[in-house]
């Protein structure tokens, strides 16, 4: 009931996920290591296993099944032994166009096929699953009210927490999650991890004393009280897979009481953005020639703005790196410290140190560039934006929805606008959208419809794409983020009306060569890469 190792691997090199000389690499280094072939490939290609399975469903041109497709049919389980399911590791499913559906571990298991169709008087279309996934289905659909109606046991790995927390924060590296979540509910632990942005269960069974350890375990990494349950918590940690030679990865730790118990996220640090460069984020290049030029003056203060998770502080960081660090002192106040860069000073926000502190110091260590983590209030932008009057680079961001309400927005909070208009030198706003899977996008005709959307006329000739699914996307048909940009750079006049009290409708009727974060987003659709769906709202929040 176990595809083979050669099977997985063979499959991951028809479709292109590995090579045949990477692989005869990787079997001397897996030799080395005492590791299996497929731990090693994931590890060196970053997927998970379920890429091997999709890439073999795509082999035998079979269906692949994700966890939401494995609904099971119920008139086929009503004829079906529990045992048989667990035992065959198959799942009767009905699939959205009524095609009966075996979902299997295997794709050569044939024994299982014929017995679950002798045992029901049905026919089925063979179709493949991750075995986890599976596993986690047929539970669902054997529990009949009774908690210990199975349980299915990995021999190879016993579910202690140690092996359990690594084998989440393995699959959360596989997929580059930025954040894992450990949701309590009624019915047992729920774990998620946030790839692009978006949540994806984690596949592998828990049982309830699998849970209790595991929160522990996270707990005494993160050098919390584990017998406190009834109050909030906040630590960090350094973690380093297991057997894998990957450099420790630094985790913010986040528990709160819920109904049903502790909730616990970890928010992974500067795992993929650490080394993006400007020119990787996607600023067109009239923005991107306008944020160096910025970044190269000797004083001023530049804003990066957008809500929470939209990449801001990944590109402060990238403007840091783009400056001669052995030349200048760069200081940073930060609530977290989320990327650490080799060559400046970083200082970590806390009770006894707040950004408004930190500036005030930073001052007396003959700083040439300050990075502020955020400005909150009054004083600390007050500060931030009286550093930039006397000589020095400040880099910040602020929580507005374009780069024109970043303006009032500091005027709201108390700054005098004769300062805003003399010291800052621009604002970037940005979003973060998922990329299309650039292996299994395809060209079509735009529908009368979405060239409406995109402002176009309805007899134009536009091609957009769309993505139908592969082992390189894991079936979601999005590969990574790509950012929407939009620049507000002073210019005399801006900076007049600004010391005057402008409004937002005088300050973007003044600044002429505003491109907005839709224009941006509308260019991104037409190349190909992000899809209509992901980029409409931003339209909407330009409206």
């Amino acid at each position: 009931m176990a595809v083979t190792e050669t099977t997985l691997i063979d499959a991951g090199i028809r479709i292109g996920l590995l090579t045949d000389e990477s692989v005869h690499q990787l079997r001397l280094q897996a030799k080395r290591e005492r590791l299996s072939l497929v731990e090693v490939a994931m590890r060196a290609g970053r997927f998970p296993e379920a890429a091997l399975y999709r890439a073999l469903a795509d082999v035998r041109k079979m269906p692949f099944l994700q966890q939401s497709d494995l609904i099971a049919d119920q008139e086929a389980i009503q004829l079906l032994p529990r045992q048989v399911r667990q035992q065959r590791l198959a799942l009767p499913v009905k699939s959205k166009d009524g095609t009966r559906l075996l979902a299997l571990a295997d794709p050569d298991d044939r024994l299982s096929i014929e017995r679950i169709e002798r045992a029901t008087g049905m026919v089925f279309e063979p179709a493949l699953a991750d075995p986890e996934v599976l596993k986690k289905a047929i539970l669902k659909s054997s529990h009949d009210g009774d908690p210990t109606a199975m349980q299915f046991v990995d021999a190879r790995e016993p579910n202690d927490p140690v092996r359990l927390l690594d084998s989440i924060m393995k699959e959360a590296y596989l997929r580059r999650a930025s954040d894992i979540h450990f949701e309590p509910q009624e019915t047992g632990m729920r774990i998620r991890l946030r790839v692009d942005g978006h949540l994806q269960d984690y596949s592998r069974l828990l049982t309830a004393s699998d849970e209790e350890s595991l929160i522990n375990r996270v707990k005494v990494l993160a050098s919390l009280d584990i017998a406190e349950q009834r109050m909030t918590q906040d630590g960090a940690m350094k973690y380093a897979v297991m057997d894998w030679n990957l450099p420790e990865t630094d985790i913010r730790v986040a528990a709160i009481p819920t109904r049903w118990g502790e909730r616990i996220t970890l928010r992974i640090l500067g795992q993929e953005t650490g080394q993006l460069s400007l020119e990787q984020l996607g600023m067109t290049e009239q923005i991107l020639q306008g944020f160096n030029q910025a970044i190269n003056r000797p004083h001023g203060m530049i804003l990066v703005t957008g809500p929470t998770g939209s990449g801001k502080s990944t590109t402060l960081y990238a403007a840091i790196r783009k400056m001669p660090l052995d030349q200048v002192n760069v200081l940073t106040v930060e609530d977290p410290i989320e990327q650490s860069i080799a060559g400046i000073n970083q200082v970590q926000v806390s009770g006894k140190v707040d950004f408004a502190q930190a500036l005030r110091s930073f001052l007396r260590h003959d700083p040439d560039v300050i990075l502020v983590g955020e400005i909150r209030d009054r004083e600390t932008a007050d500060i931030g934006l009286r550093a930039a009057m006397t000589g020095h680079m400040v880099l910040s961001t602020l929580h507005t929805n374009d780069s024109v309400s970043a303006v009032t927005r500091l005027a709201d909070i108390g700054v005098e606008p004769y300062l805003i208009g003399s010291t800052l030198i621009g604002v970037l706003a940005q979003r973060l959208a998922r990329r299309q899977c650039t292996h299994c996008r395809q060209q079509r005709p735009a529908k009368p419809e979405e060239l409406r959307s995109l402002g176009l006329p309805e007899d134009d000739t536009v091609d957009l794409f769309e993505t139908t699914g592969c082992s390189f996307c894991l079936g979601t048909g999005f590969l990574g983020r790509i950012g929407f940009f939009e620049a507000l750079w002073m210019t005399q006049d801006l900076r007049m009306a600004i010391a005057e009290g402008a409004s937002e409708r005088e300050i973007r009727r003044l600044a002429t060569h505003l491109s907005t974060l839709w224009h941006d987003c509308r260019q991104k659709i037409l190349n190909g890469d992000v899809t209509l769906s992901e980029g409409l709202p931003f339209k909407w929040e330009d409206a």
